[in-house]
């Protein structure tokens, strides 16, 4: 199968079952940068460039990956739009957090390289095998509701919607959140 003739959801549904999950995400990360340089573009200019590009950058490819994990066809959105729609919303999010938080959490910095645009295909590589290595650490070591919170954080839900959403108090919500972040930090390097 060429996958160059694949369309984007093809592409994610491959990434998501794990069936050629390198070629598939390396082709739609490819197709999908465009999409992110400009959303991150646009909100490194609405704040005069307070925030570091490359910080923004590293949002808006977490949300990407979320928006590729999470996407569902059939439900009215291209693949490119809900990626769009993921990752404004998740700069969105993360420039209102700017002012009050430090800019990146020490998960999200050792998530992902800090930029995609330089890397060559090996450093690509190695970050898809550290997403890879996430995801596998997620399913093995962190209990439903601990994947859960830190996947509602990872989406850029504030704690009281995500509590809310998961019918969990605050306090149980941060707590989740906690224990996920020390066992993910305990197992990768």
């Amino acid at each position: 199968m060429d996958l160059h003739e694949c369309r984007d959801e093809i592409l994610a549904e491959m990434f998501v079952r794990g069936e050629q999950s390198t070629a598939a995400f390396e082709l739609l990360l490819q197709r999908m940068m465009p999409v992110l340089y400009a959303r991150v573009e646009s909100a490194w200019q609405r704040v005069g460039g307070a925030v570091a590009r490359d910080d923004l950058l590293q949002e808006a490819t977490m949300a990407f990956l979320s928006a590729v994990t999470t996407y569902q066809t059939g439900r009215g959105a291209s693949l490119r739009t809900f990626v769009s729609v993921c990752v404004s919303n998740r700069l969105n999010d993360a420039l209102r957090k700017h002012a009050a938080t430090p800019q990146l959490e020490q998960l999200l910095e050792n998530a992902l390289p800090p930029s995609l645009s330089a890397m060559d295909p090996q450093d690509l590589y190695a970050a898809m095998e550290d997403a890879r290595r996430l995801q596998q650490v997620m399913a093995q070591q962190l209990t439903a509701l601990e994947r859960n919170a830190l996947q509602a954080h990872m989406d850029g839900i504030d704690y009281n919607n995500a509590a809310k959403t998961l019918g969990i108090s605050i306090k149980a919500m941060d707590n989740a959140l906690q224990r996920a972040r020390r066992k993910l930090l305990q197992h990768l390097p």
